[in-house]
Order: structure tokens, then C-alpha cells, then sequence
């Protein structure tokens, strides 16, 4: 009796081990896919994980915003730096959500507010729970107008699709 007891404690331990390193990877892995044609004209599809995002030139940002309590530094790169890298159409950007939420931003709205996709929140790996794994910020202490909420919806979080078109 002992014996079977302390297996099946072991085979619990073992199963609770492993469920917990599948979901930690997953939550660590989900690539950010993006697609667009080059100035070629070719289909570009994209799935970058969280390690390539950060090869790219990295900004830091603080702000406040509604749905956190207190001011926040988010790291990340821009998303002007990211099309430009890709050479991606950047007329209009179509984000898309886990959640399938999406809103389109065009290229004025981009450059005038110059949004950052957060890998970060104040030094930590944005994760699922908390926006993650992306987030597309823009700086409400930049720009105050931003506040506005047809400017907070284009604040996508859990971001995992961004679909560039001419």
C-alpha cells in the first residue's frame, strides 16, 4: 500500500511538473507573426519569436496608463523600426489580438504617435496575463490626446498578428 501510495504521489508530482513547463514554454514561445509584400511585390510572412524582436534596435518608454495603477517602463521596438527593418508597406497596419480583436492604424497615425510594440513592463517579459506576450503602447505623457479612447483602442494587447498592407 505504501509503495503504490508513494508512486502515485511521484506520478502526480511528475504530471504537475510537466504541465507546468508545457504551459511556461508556450507562454514564452508565442511567435508574432507578420506578413506584407516587399517592395517586390512578393508575399513576406513572418513569425518571429520574442528573442529575434529584441536583435532589433530596443527603445525604453515610461508612461501612465488607465488600465495600470501607476506609471509603467515598457521595452520593445518601435514599430516604425520594425517595417522599416522588414521593408514592409507601411500604409496601413492591420493588429490582430489572441483574442481576435484587431484594429487598423495607417502610416500618419504611426508616425505621428510613434507606437511601441512592449516585450516589457518594468523589466519583466510581458506575459500572457499581463498584455503580454506584445504590446503596442503609445506614450499618453507624450501625448496626452492619446488618452482619448479611439486612441486607447489602438493600444492592442496580447498582440500576435500584424498584417501590413499597401
Amino acid at each position: 500500500m505504501l509503495k503504490t501510495r508513494s508512486k502515485l504521489m511521484m506520478f502526480s508530482l511528475l504530471n504537475s511538473l510537466v504541465i507546468f513547463t508545457t504551459f511556461s514554454a508556450w507562454s514564452q514561445s508565442i511567435p508574432l507573426a507578420i506578413t506584407g509584400k516587399n517592395p517586390s511585390g512578393e508575399m513576406l510572412t513572418l513569425d518571429l519569436t520574442r528573442d529575434q524582436l529584441e536583435q532589433l534596435p530596443q527603445t525604453t518608454l515610461s508612461t501612465n496608463l488607465p488600465w495600470l495603477e501607476q506609471s509603467a517602463t515598457f521595452e520593445g521596438v518601435r514599430l516604425l523600426t520594425l517595417i522599416k527593418h522588414f521593408d514592409l508597406p507601411t500604409s496601413k497596419l492591420k493588429l490582430i489580438a489572441l483574442n481576435d480583436y484587431s484594429v487598423v492604424i495607417n502610416h500618419d497615425y504611426i508616425t505621428q504617435y510613434n507606437p511601441l510594440l512592449a516585450i516589457k513592463k518594468d523589466g519583466r517579459y510581458l506575459k500572457v496575463r499581463d498584455y503580454g506576450p506584445y504590446w503596442v503602447i503609445i506614450s499618453l505623457n507624450e501625448h496626452p490626446e492619446a488618452a482619448e479612447t479611439k486612441h486607447l483602442g489602438n493600444m492592442v494587447w496580447q498582440l500576435t498578428v500584424i498584417e501590413a498592407h499597401e
